[in-house]
């Protein structure tokens, strides 16, 4: 049986206090599952959304995209991918010296805050209303390192080069309407399938599939900026089938604390205090998952 998890308000609730994230007091709040995609296509709104567990494979769209309005306790959720496409990674991977791996890259699990309201492809013909990268995240660029033909490695892991910048990682449309379908456009977004509006285009159609109720959702709400929790699908489910806890820095049952870029609290001033006796931190014992923090722990891995 494939294993599947429940997301509801207060799934989400237990999800970012495991994580040691902040749960912002107002406005829409965004979340992505890489690695898990909804069960049912969603209408809109609902009180609670199932989700399986799938394995990316860079060619399929097998996350969910989904939006949390925690102030009317009800979700929305949409299969998409936070994983660049498997033709453009071989393509940058393939790149020679310092460009080895540009142009391509893949977003770490995090709390981000800095999506808003804007256009992906400013200006040009396939431009569409989404969400823009404002600020700087962790990403990686893949050198696809032991990764041998017919080997069915990861294109990225923890010993591919982490980058702190703005890749330009927007929140925009799959050009995909179909969930189950091969193919989707990124080489490093955030996509949601459907079909785009794309006004400076002759043949220009309507938003389509999951993407026009996302689209629709999003612009409907006064905020202009989002956050932006992405975990690992596997890993919510696991940290949803444990019993509640109110101590997240005591961790999983290895011992170690769920922890993004973005984390604060308790774990995180563990964390900070372990990598400053091995000598890889030097800043304050703040609580706080900053970039100084998240590079020490695992730009070194």
């Amino acid at each position: 049986m494939t294993p599947r998890l429940t997301l509801d308000s207060a799934a989400l609730e237990r999800v970012f206090s495991a994580w040691s994230v902040p749960v912002p007091s107002g406005g829409l709040v965004l979340f992505a599952l890489r690695g898990a995609t909804p069960v049912k296509t969603m209408r809109g709104w609902t009180r609670s959304v199932s989700l399986t567990l799938t394995p990316v494979d860079h060619i399929h769209m097998r996350c969910t995209i989904g939006i949390w309005d925690r102030a009317r306790g009800r979700v929305f959720a949409a299969t998409g991918s936070t994983v660049p496409h498997h033709t453009n990674v071989l393509k940058a991977a393939a790149r020679a010296g310092v460009m080895k791996g540009r142009g391509t890259n893949q977003l770490e699990p995090g709390y981000y805050t800095d999506l808003t309201k804007g256009e992906h492809l400013q200006g040009k013909p396939q431009g569409h209303a989404a969400l823009r990268q404002t600020g700087y995240r962790f990403y990686r660029r893949a050198h696809l390192a032991g990764n041998k033909a017919g080997q069915n490695l990861p294109l990225y892991t923890n010993r591919d080069p982490l980058y702190f910048g703005n890749p330009y990682d927007n929140l925009h449309c799959a050009w995909n309407p179909e969930p189950k379908a091969e193919g989707f456009r990124s080489a490093g977004c955030v996509v949601v399938s459907g079909w785009p509006h794309s006004p400076r285009l002759p043949d220009a159609q309507p938003n389509q599939g999951a993407w026009k109720i996302f689209h629709d959702l999003i612009y409907a709400a006064p905020q202009t900026s989002f956050p932006f929790l992405l975990l690992p699908g596997e890993e919510v489910a696991e940290a949803l089938s444990s019993p509640p806890t109110r101590n997240p820095s005591k961790g999983t049952s290895t011992g170690t604390a769920r922890l993004v870029y973005g984390s604060e609290g308790e774990a995180v001033k563990a964390l900070q205090k372990t990598l400053a006796k091995k000598g890889l931190y030097h800043g304050a014992i703040s609580g706080r998952m900053g970039v100084a923090t998240y590079r020490a722990w695992k730009g070194r891995i």
